[in-house]
């Protein structure tokens, strides 16, 4: 029976500890733990200071997530700028040859695209 408990327990912290780190929460997280049990006599004493480093680490947690956010938004803003520059060019580029080309043998124009894109 304790061998069961005990494998609940660690299958329960190994989900813990992965969320943790997920969300970027594994020093906190270490923190509640070990701080509390460790360092008992001094968390007690001065419990205060205890909780105010409890809210400043989840704070730069919070932080962490508000940037991490902030960076993905303007990325994305950015990849949608330069599909509108693209977009741009190639309508400017099938006008110019519409009016200055010559059609194929299909009805369409050629145009060069291939200074467009970067090969990565």
């Amino acid at each position: 029976m304790a061998y069961l408990i005990l494998g609940v327990v660690m299958i329960f912290l190994s989900i813990v500890f992965r969320l943790a780190t997920v969300f970027c929460l594994t020093i906190p997280l270490l923190y509640a733990l070990v701080v509390p049990t460790v360092f008992h006599e001094w968390y007690y004493a001065n419990q205060t200071l205890a909780n105010v480093i409890w809210y400043v680490l989840l704070a730069a947690v919070v932080l962490s997530w508000v940037v991490s956010l902030v960076r993905k938004v303007r990325g994305i803003l950015l990849r949608r700028r330069e599909d509108k520059m693209l977009e741009l060019i190639v309508r400017n580029r099938m006008r110019e040859a519409q009016m200055h080309g010559e059609p194929e043998q299909d009805g369409g124009y050629k145009i060069q695209v291939d200074d467009l894109f970067e090969d990565d």
